[in-house]
């Protein structure tokens, strides 16, 4: 009897581990997507806030006269 309910604590540490790892691994993930919506908002609203492209040639050179 003693190796059989040492059997069963033994399964009910191992499913409660990969219970444990499971949730851990969904928290990771949501933490990951929300960290790329915001990173998609701030392109988003970077872009809406941009002004015109440079005219053409601009930065090309520098002008070091003083």
């Amino acid at each position: 009897m003693t190796s059989l309910a040492a059997t069963a604590v033994q399964m009910l540490g191992s499913s409660q581990n990969q219970q444990i790892g499971t949730a851990v691994a969904r928290q990771q993930i949501a933490a990951e997507k929300a960290v790329a919506g915001l990173v998609a908002d701030s392109a988003a609203q970077g872009a809406a806030n941009a002004g015109p492209p440079a005219p053409a040639g601009q930065g090309q050179s520098v002008d070091r006269r003083v």
